[in-house]
């Protein structure tokens, strides 16, 4: 998830946890200890992440003996998850655009071609080689 948002690598984080602890837990409850409002993350309109993956985050955030709690800070010398009180500042995951930092726009450049693009990457865990791929299709 390098070159992706914090609150996005953090959504892929929890679903890498629980996916990975799942032959671990076998069904028994579950809570997660999240730093980001990662359901919140799931229902952004804007993000940077594919349909497939976001589809993907959510099953695997979805099942119905998981618990996710969001703290505000994991002690690393502790490793106990401190959840959130009502008057602390919190990053708010839900109203964070990307786009505010990014030079794309959405605009289209008059006179120009009408071009669509899509494209996904990974990285094989063997090899540790980045594989990618797009397609640009024109209007």
């Amino acid at each position: 998830m390098k070159g992706h948002y914090p609150c996005e690598q953090a959504l892929a984080a929890a679903a890498f946890a629980v996916q990975k602890s799942a032959t671990i837990v076998m069904g028994s409850p579950l809570t997660l200890y999240v730093e980001h409002a990662v359901f919140a993350i799931l229902q952004k309109n804007k993000s940077t992440l594919t349909t497939q993956r976001v589809s993907g985050y959510e099953v695997i955030l979805s099942i119905p003996s998981l618990q996710v709690v969001r703290c505000h800070t994991v002690n690393p010398a502790t490793l106990f998850a401190h959840p959130v009180s009502e008057d602390e500042q919190v990053h708010d995951c839900a109203t964070y655009t990307p786009e505010e930092e990014s030079e794309v726009r959405e605009d289209p450049i008059p006179g120009s071609m009408l071009l669509f693009v899509d494209g996904s990457s990974f990285i094989d865990q063997e090899t540790g080689i980045r594989h990618s791929g797009a397609a640009v299709v024109r209007a």
